[in-house]
């Protein structure tokens, strides 16, 4: 199921993609995102996040898990690499696999937050990137 959530009346800061097969972490980074004003798409595999790219504007971040079903982190962040129009934005892996920043790395991320993480570290890395 892909969703969409924005704070009503405001014109958001910049879109977000967050891309997360577990529900509440998905929902929850989705109303932080949203509070703080920036307009939030979310998907719960990288096959629905693809198939959303596809079909509206691209995102300015994509914060991106790596475990998932259907289509891991892995497999879409090879993807976004191969497609000429989604190769530019940012990555930020979030997750909670062992040896992230070598992860990160070796999937050419812009960046990493290893979860659990305080939400200041969020909004930080999400305002560097918007």
């Amino acid at each position: 199921m892909v969703q969409s959530a924005t704070v009503r009346g405001m014109s958001p800061l910049a879109d977000v993609m967050v891309v997360e097969d577990d529900r509440s972490i998905r929902e929850t980074l989705a109303e932080a995102l949203a509070d703080e004003g920036f307009a939030v798409t979310w998907a719960a595999n990288g096959a629905e996040a693809l198939h959303l790219l596809h079909g509206a504007r691209a995102p300015r971040l994509i914060l991106l898990d790596l475990t998932m079903p259907v289509m891991d982190g892995w497999e879409f962040r090879k993807a976004l690499r191969e497609d000429p129009a989604l190769a530019r934005i940012p990555v930020v892996i979030i997750s909670a696999d062992r040896g992230l920043a070598q992860k990160a790395s070796s999937l050419a991320a812009d960046g990493y937050l290893a979860k659990p993480f305080h939400l200041e570290a969020l909004l930080s890395t999400v305002h560097r990137y918007c």
